[in-house]
């Protein structure tokens, strides 16, 4: 899918100040709507049910807590996904083990965001980013999602321009989907530095194929990337159509790995 920065968009991105995602957050942008794992889920779910019903809701976005509060967030996965019949993506922010991707996957979510924010190392360890761990836990979580599910997002502005790049690149070639956003620290920056790192992300996802469909709620949402094609009409009832026979599959998918594991839980009395 072809991608352009929308110029107006960047400028207003970068005058104005982003809304971190933290566990705390319920709000809606665009067609995202951001929820915090550490909110209460049953209240939660019925404020949710409320604005679903009022505003079109292409993607969950559900911000899982720290390790203390994960089961919290994945029973709010589990009834967004029992309730609610569009995609759920997960962000966890620290190093997840396989144990916590598979049961994050069982949940129901269907992409995951563990963030590397900063791509260069040292720079990483100057700032407390743990850029070992994450990788592993990248490689994990793509164990056990599907082909181009997991993704991590960097930052621009905590690093200089070109180590984002080459972050992008990174990812790119171990079968992860980097997303990039901006980070506090883009406003002594200058525009052309920030367009040039989204065009070369754009241009990146494209040579490698990645299939953007999923995540353009979040890329409109978060980034001053646009497709470059118009959906018109019948292109967009197709797009529909192919939506909601993608995520048919995806649940059979996650049926099919996840019964025989359960399956065998019971029979052992577990």
């Amino acid at each position: 899918m072809l991608m352009n920065i929308d110029q107006n968009k960047l400028e207003s991105m970068t005058v104005g100040t982003l809304k971190p995602v933290t566990p705390h957050d319920l709000r809606r942008e665009e067609g995202v709507f951001f929820v915090g794992g550490e909110l209460p889920v049953n209240e939660t779910l019925e404020t949710m049910y409320e604005s679903f019903c009022t505003e079109s809701t292409e993607l969950f976005y559900l911000c899982f807590g720290n390790r203390e509060m994960f089961y919290r967030g994945a029973e709010m996965a589990s009834q967004i996904k029992k309730n609610f019949h569009v995609r759920l993506m997960a962000r966890i922010d620290y190093p997840a083990p396989a144990q916590i991707s598979e049961h994050v996957y069982a949940a129901g979510v269907d992409l995951i965001d563990i963030p590397l924010t900063v791509f260069n190392p040292l720079l990483a360890f100057d700032r407390g980013f743990n850029n070992q761990g994450v990788h592993d836990a990248l490689l994990s979580a793509r164990s056990v999602f599907p082909s181009w599910s997991v993704c991590s997002t960097l930052l621009i502005g905590t690093e200089p321009p070109d180590s984002t790049i080459s972050g992008i690149d990174a990812l790119l070639n171990e079968g992860i989907v980097p997303l990039v956003t901006l980070s506090g620290n883009v406003a002594g920056m200058e525009s052309a530095s920030i367009a040039a790192v989204f065009r070369h992300l754009a241009s990146a996802w494209q040579r490698h194929n990645v299939p953007l469909k999923p995540f353009i709620p979040l890329i409109n949402s978060l980034t001053p990337l646009v497709p470059f094609e118009q959906t018109g009409l019948i292109r967009g009832l197709i797009g529909r159509f192919q939506e909601r026979r993608m995520m048919a599959a995806a649940d059979l998918r996650r049926h099919l790995r996840v019964k025989p594991a359960e399956d065998s839980l019971d029979s052992a009395g577990l």
